[in-house]
């Protein structure tokens, strides 16, 4: 039976149970928001400027600070309620990634963590990244995985991603040195590929260094609603990954519903992995949001009055995501 790391140790694949693939609990990223600006020199910032690091893809928001441990835990508990099982958080340490922290959440909830290695997207890069070179990153990644961070170890590489609609030379080499660290370690690879088909440029690069793309989750790719955008990367054997499924606003729900049905319709259910992303505390119960049970409660449920079967929805929400960090059923 094929295994993965959780932060409590290695765990077998077929005990994960209901999985969110693409997660965030405890995450400090209002410091880089503005190309590593701290957060306090945000109020310096005019109104225009705000703006315009808005429209590049820049959040500035005191949502992106997560680090209520107590809060976390206490929405956290709404997933295990509803019957969720699995965490997959995909913060990277240039994210403000908790190590020690995810694995006091999980004791404390019961809900499996999968934490990651790996570097987001270039303006949270640290300095030092400039001096690193992409054998060195793969090793520091790889370590992550096979030996640890303050003895807990990661189960998946990412989320890697761009931060415009193309990559840039140090993502590149970014994306090399996740590539080389999963030959390495056997770990899936999930990227960030926001609002833009980046994904297939993604692809490209970790193909070039050998990677099955069966091993290979695209992320947001609901933040690019095009079919044959997913298509595409299907197509090519990697997960295509809805994972801003929050139930925010109808019109996205219903999109993000149809679009499943369709390619599910086609014969993809096998390549199709669900999240919540819920990487704001507006997000969370506690300040209005849909919480992390979402997904397990009111989406399923409409995919199921939609037509999907409970072995169906069981693929897309355990099946899948076990496969994805396992790597099993790939022979």
């Amino acid at each position: 039976m094929a295994s993965v790391n959780t932060v409590l140790g290695e765990m077998p694949g077929d005990e994960l149970g209901f999985t969110h693939s693409h997660e965030h609990l405890l995450m400090d990223s209002v410091r880089r928001a503005l190309n590593g600006a701290p957060a306090e020199e945000l109020a310096n910032r005019t109104r225009q400027d705000l703006m315009m690091d808005l429209f590049r893809g820049f959040q500035p928001d005191r949502g992106f600070l997560l680090h209520d441990l107590d809060l976390v835990v206490a929405e956290l508990a709404h997933f295990s309620a509803a019957g969720g099982n699995t965490f997959v958080d995909v913060t990277t340490a240039d994210m403000g990634r908790d190590p020690r922290g995810l694995v006091e959440i999980s004791r404390r909830t019961g809900v499996n963590v999968v934490m990651s290695t790996g570097r987001y997207r270039e303006p949270f890069y640290e300095e030092s990244l400039k001096r690193t070179s992409t054998v060195e990153l793969a090793e520091i990644f790889a370590d992550e995985i096979e030996q640890g961070v303050d003895g807990v170890k990661a189960g998946i590489i990412g989320e890697i991603g761009t931060h415009e609609p193309f990559i840039s030379p140090a993502e590149e080499r970014v994306h090399r040195a996740a590539a080389r660290a999963h030959l390495t370690t056997g770990v899936a690879i999930t990227t960030h590929a926001n609002a833009s088909p980046v994904g297939l440029a993604q692809l490209d690069l970790l193909q070039d260094e050998g990677v099955d793309l069966r091993r290979v989750v695209i992320g947001h790719c609901d933040t690019y609603p095009f079919l044959d955008y997913h298509r595409a990367i299907l197509k090519r054997g990697a997960y295509v990954q809805f994972d801003t499924v929050r139930g925010n606003f109808e019109y996205e729900t219903q999109r993000q519903i149809d679009q499943l049905l369709t390619l599910i319709s086609e014969g993809h259910l096998a390549q199709l992995l669900i999240a919540q992303d819920a990487a704001l505390s507006r997000f969370y119960k506690a300040y209005g949001g849909r919480g992390f049970d979402f997904i397990a409660t009111e989406f399923v449920e409409r995919l199921r009055a939609a037509g999907l079967s409970r072995e169906q929805i069981d693929i897309l929400t355990i099946l899948n995501p076990r496969r994805m960090l396992t790597g099993e059923d790939l022979g």
